[in-house]
């Protein structure tokens, strides 16, 4: 009917269609509202952050600077390399890419394993892992052309190239050179304001530590180079469409060293070989070290270690599938001999003690001293043969025990011991280019007193602990009236312990006279590195000016401009008279040119004008009593021509019994290579005498 009201539930519902219509509405102006914000408002905001997205900012190592020899002849170098790297693109099947990536590399080594171990451990999600690198030539590009073939089946896969480290005459001059490895986090921390990024490569050893990078004010120089940058844009496989910004790098500085590459090579290959035939007597051997210095200047002109450590093993891999060589705890292949290492220097220390004798006054170059084969004072040594009367120059040449330790006696340890410290025994030489060097030990009344109260202090301290332990069991389950006898018995106990040390102490501290005269022919506490003896030698030939050794002589910017140029450094003149030194020269001259010098048969063939002085040495290693079981180093110091010296050796071939005949030869061979004789006068020579 016409007015009727309408029932109660239609007017219900007309309520709700309309709560239902606003909200509908509301949803509806809300989504429009964002829309229109993301579409209009925020247009330009996210095609920005879109074309980021798009956008990646690749580095570009930067090429290290070259090493090079005193002429100019590559030691080190960069090569390009291709980089194979893999960047997991999302919404594509990952495990497929690395299977196939893994087949078409060929590489028995990389499996889809070991691929994706390397993506695990990849510590930066947004930059590409690098799976593989491949030198220059037909491999690489075999290689190369399979992935390219294949090239829409691998996304996130890209090739590029960087530069690698080569040494192209391999183990030659290694431990000088040096290698490179990944920056460690440590180093990271360290060099934080020098702009390394935690894949950076970096020296870890030998010129390549030492000449980094460096900065002396304003001045920046070595062998790190300043990384470029390249700002790509990429597609949705990860792939590049075309460049944006390029920021080349820069390269590093050139290094020239002091060393003579085939001076280098003679010394290498001689100490291979004398150690090769040592090795055939002693299986023991298999090691020594050798440096050649310039009298005049203290240039290294050459220095090597052995056994061998090619630093290409380091760039290539190859020391993973060498490690029990490299780490072989009797060869110690990279530890550096001929400046970490400090050795007893046998008779290669007498001419110290011949100076601070005729230093002291006590002691003239004309006196004679019997040998019978031993000094006969309380603590006196053998010597290695008896020589009969002998003065100064004749105990240099046949290198007799007998007469040095008399000398010694004469003139006193404090003399020796100053005269050794004006040479730099005992002291790191500082050498410009050498790292980690030993300071050696260098023997004196207030040194073992300092040495031996430290030791003996923490003898007595550990039998103290053990005693009080005993008796603190003991009386742990004893009765009161056995608890009293314990502890009289432990106080007993102590003061034994007490004397002992007493009495102990006051002999191992108080300088004896064998003391004197095992340090008098270069026995005893005395250990000094190869570098110090080569120092020590090239000091006496020139008069007495001990010069700074040094290793790195100038660096050049890639622009061809000389950064840092390294001049000879006198560091001390000896207060020693030029006719004593003279003395002792002469005294080295008859051992290679008196005909029972101890190295007479090295030398004979020399022509006139070449005269060596030399001083062979045989150190004793062993500690046991019977000859039979001791073990020997050979040792060689020398220096040439006598008239007007140029070049110094000092070398050391271990368990070698005799130092004429071993580290001897690797002089002989040096020399000749240096003045330029024959073939013939390189030839190895068997010795009359030895010592």
């Amino acid at each position: 009917m016409v007015g009727q009201p309408k029932e109660p539930w239609r007017i219900k519902l007309n309520g709700r269609l309309k709560v239902y219509l606003f909200f509908v509405v509301f949803i509806f102006v809300l989504l429009s509202t964002r829309l229109f914000f993301l579409q209009v408002v925020n247009a330009q905001e996210f095609a920005r952050r879109s074309a980021q997205n798009s956008i990646r900012l690749i580095p570009i190592e930067a090429r290290r600077g070259d090493i090079l020899d005193s002429k100019g002849r590559v030691l080190a170098t960069s090569q390009p390399v291709y980089v194979i790297t893999l960047s997991p693109v999302p919404s594509t099947d990952t495990d497929k890419v690395v299977r196939l990536l893994a087949e078409l590399l060929g590489d028995r080594e990389l499996t889809p394993e070991a691929i994706w171990e390397k993506i695990k451990n990849n510590p930066y999600r947004y930059e590409p892992v690098v799976i593989k690198r491949l030198p220059s030539g037909p491999e690489a590009m075999a290689v190369i052309s399979r992935l390219e073939e294949r090239r829409l089946e691998l996304p996130g896969v890209s090739i590029s190239t960087e530069p690698q480290r080569v040494y192209p005459h391999g183990p030659l001059a290694g431990h000088i050179l040096g290698f490179i490895g990944q920056i460690t986090r440590e180093e990271l921390l360290e060099r934080r304001e020098d702009n390394y990024r935690l894949n950076d490569k970096i020296g870890k050893s030998g010129i390549e530590r030492y000449l980094e990078y460096n900065k002396e004010g304003d001045l920046e120089y070595g062998l790190r180079g300043k990384d470029g940058a390249e700002q790509v844009e990429v597609n949705a496989f990860n792939r590049k469409i075309r460049d944006l910004l390029t920021i080349p790098p820069a390269p590093g500085d050139t290094v020239e060293l002091t060393i003579d590459l085939d001076l280098q090579r003679t010394l290498e290959e001689s100490l291979d070989k004398v150690i090769a035939e040592e090795k055939k007597r002693n299986p023991k051997a298999g090691a020594g070290a050798a440096v050649v210095l310039d009298v005049k200047t203290g240039a290294i002109l050459a220095m090597a270690s052995k056994p061998d450590m090619d630093p290409n093993d380091f760039v290539n891999g190859g020391y993973v599938k060498k490690q029990s060589y490299y780490n072989d705890p009797h060869l110690k292949p990279l530890f550096n001999r001929a400046v970490q290492g400090a050795y007893p220097p046998g008779s290669t220390f007498k001419p110290i003690t011949a100076l601070a004798a005729l230093l002291s006054g006590a002691v003239k170059p004309q006196d004679t001293v019997y040998c019978s084969g031993r000094y006969p004072k309380p603590g006196g040594l053998d010597c290695w043969q008896p020589h009969g009367r002998v003065d100064l120059e004749r105990a240099l040449a046949v290198s007799c025990n007998t007469y040095f330790q008399w000398a010694a006696e004469m003139a006193g340890i404090d003399m020796i011991h100053q005269v050794a410290e004006q040479f730099g025994l005992g002291s790191p030489t500082g050498a410009v280019g050498v790292l980690g060097e030993a300071k050696g030990i260098l023997p004196s009344p207030s040194w073992k007193r300092e040495v031996n109260a430290a030791i003996l202090k923490r003898w007595l301290e550990r039998r103290e602990a053990e005693i009080e332990k005993k008796y603190a069991d003991l009386m742990s389950s004893a009765s009161a009236a056995e608890k009293e006898r314990l502890l009289k018995k432990k106080e007993q106990e102590l003061r034994q312990l007490k004397t002992i040390y007493e009495i102990t102490f006051n002999f191992e501290t108080t300088w004896q006279p064998f003391d004197t005269y095992n340090t008098a022919i270069g026995q005893g506490a005395n250990n000094f590195t190869v570098l110090q003896l080569a120092n020590y030698v090239a000091t006496l030939a020139n008069g007495g000016t001990r010069f700074r050794p040094y290793l790195v002589k100038r660096v050049i910017s890639s622009e061809g401009e000389i950064k840092k140029e390294f001049q000879p450094e006198v560091v001390h003149k000896v207060d020693i008279p030029p006719e004593i030194l003279e003395e002792v020269r002469k005294g080295m001259l008859m051992v290679a040119h008196s005909p029972e010098g101890t190295a007479s048969f090295l030398f004979r063939d020399f022509p006139p004008h070449i005269k060596v002085a030399a001083k062979t040495g045989t150190a004793q290693t062993g500690l046991a009593g019977d000859d039979k079981s001791k073990d020997f180093y050979g040792l060689f110091i020398a220096f040439a021509p006598y008239d007007d010296p140029e070049i110094a050796f000092a070398g050391i071939v271990e368990y070698a019994r005799h130092g004429g005949d071993s580290a001897g030869q690797v002089a002989r061979d040096v020399f000749a290579q240096y003045f330029g004789l024959s073939a013939q006068a390189r030839t190895n020579v068997v010795g009359g005498a030895v010592e």
